[in-house]
């Protein structure tokens, strides 16, 4: 497989979110409307990235009406082998929270209709040049790995990631008696990790890059302190990424613990 043109190192390194497609209609909406949905209920503990993949079930199988098969789905017939394999991704742009009702008006009556979902606004769908196939292991749900990764795995198992620094730091928040909340939305962009403090929220982002940039306070967001860390700051100093979050929730007026 080969990196969007003119990647970067850098540029490789950023992340991607993995999901599951299992209707021609979902993908029709992303290629053509530009965005997808992930039920708030069932998001993965990290819904940022800076790209989406799309993993296509044994669903995207038909008939062909001659006694073969055919793995693509309407619309995209250039696509060989999509059934239980990643085909296509995209850059993600803005994240809105919405009820079902208001994304799909034209199902008033649907049982969640009045659910809420992540609306992941994107960009122009991309091709692997190759597909990543699940030879074995079909029951793929969310999955956060690399573009790099993306781009060059034999395989879909070969996508999941052992020591992530997200979970690193999530999980040494934990053992320091915070309680952090995943994916709040601050204007249209997600924090991997929020904090509660009595004068606003920590936002915490947490970057593949190398070189990752301070996050800017937003106009929408003036209780918000926002951090961003690399994932090497997080695997080399875990304990100055703490103080510094520690500090953050100083300046809000210390943490709120009694969550409900």
């Amino acid at each position: 497989a080969s990196a969007p043109v003119g990647a970067t190192a850098d540029e490789r390194r950023r992340s991607v979110l993995v999901v599951v497609l299992n209707n021609n209609e979902d993908l029709r909406r992303a290629a053509s409307e530009g965005w997808y949905r992930i039920p708030q209920r069932r998001a993965p503990r990290r819904i940022g990235a800076d790209y989406i993949a799309f993993y296509q079930t044994g669903a995207f199988r038909r008939s062909t009406g001659d006694g073969t098969s055919s793995d693509a789905p309407g619309g995209f017939n250039e696509v060989e082998s999509a059934a239980q394999a990643i085909t296509w991704y995209a850059p993600t742009r803005r994240y809105q929270l919405l009820t079902r009702r208001m994304l799909l008006p034209g199902e008033p009556t649907h049982p969640r209709a009045d659910e809420y979902y992540y609306r992941i606004e994107l960009g122009p769908l991309q091709r692997l040049a190759q597909p990543v196939p699940a030879a074995s292991f079909h029951r793929v749900t969310f999955i956060h790995t690399t573009l790099d990764a993306l781009l060059h795995a034999p395989d879909v198992v070969d996508l999941f990631r052992k020591d992530d620094p997200f979970d690193i730091l999530w999980d040494a928040l934990r053992a320091h008696q915070l309680r952090p909340l995943k994916n709040r939305l601050v204007a249209d962009q997600p924090m991997d990790i929020a904090l509660r403090a009595r004068g606003g929220y920590v936002g915490v982002r947490c970057s593949e890059s190398s070189a990752a940039r301070e996050a800017r306070p937003l106009a929408l967001a003036e209780r918000w302190e926002l951090i961003t860390f690399s994932a090497a700051h997080i695997e080399n100093d875990l304990d100055g990424c703490l103080r510094r979050v520690g500090a953050a929730l100083i300046s809000l007026g210390g943490s709120v613990l009694n969550l409900p």
